[in-house]
């Protein structure tokens, strides 16, 4: 591949990562949304520049088992060490459109935040805490009745501490 298509490519891809990570602020500037489960979550966005995540009208708690799996988060620190609670976790399924999944979970005591039925498929996962900065992880498949485990690892902000 010539020199100057990779850099097309490399550049896309960053303007790709950059709209998600303002989409997924702008997401969580607006009102929080109900907890739902046992731990807490944050924002997600999507994968590339297309259209924002709408609400689902076809909420994928009420799927049938055949057409939706299990997604478990663990957010860590930057080392993978230490486990960090209350983080906010959000999940995105990439189909078209794309769908915003309805609950929004924080991180347990352990790190651990479990969305018991996403849409399965394609999925982008983000977190950010009030002390984190925002993380995702995209282009997760998630298999019709399966499980996947993402690691989430969480850098603090940086402070005026110390100036």
């Amino acid at each position: 591949m010539h020199r100057g298509v990779r850099w097309v490519i490399a550049i896309a891809g960053v303007g790709v990562s950059l709209s998600l990570a303002a989409l997924l602020r702008r997401h969580l500037a607006h009102a929080p949304r109900a907890m739902v489960a046992t731990a807490p979550v944050s924002d997600a966005g999507s994968t590339d520049a297309g259209p924002m995540p709408v609400e689902d009208p076809e909420d994928p708690r009420t799927l049938e088992p055949s057409r939706v799996g299990r997604v478990h988060v663990r957010t860590h620190d930057s080392w993978g060490l230490v486990a960090v609670p209350g983080i906010t976790v959000a999940v995105v399924s990439e189909g078209r459109p794309r769908r915003l999944h309805p609950e929004q979970l924080k991180t347990d005591a352990q790190g651990m935040a479990t969305f018991a039925k996403v849409r399965a498929g394609r999925f982008t996962v983000c977190a950010k805490g009030p002390r984190h900065l925002e993380t995702c992880r995209m282009n997760l498949e998630l298999a019709a009745e399966g499980s996947h485990t993402v690691g989430l690892s969480m850098t603090e902000r940086p402070t005026a501490a110390g100036r």
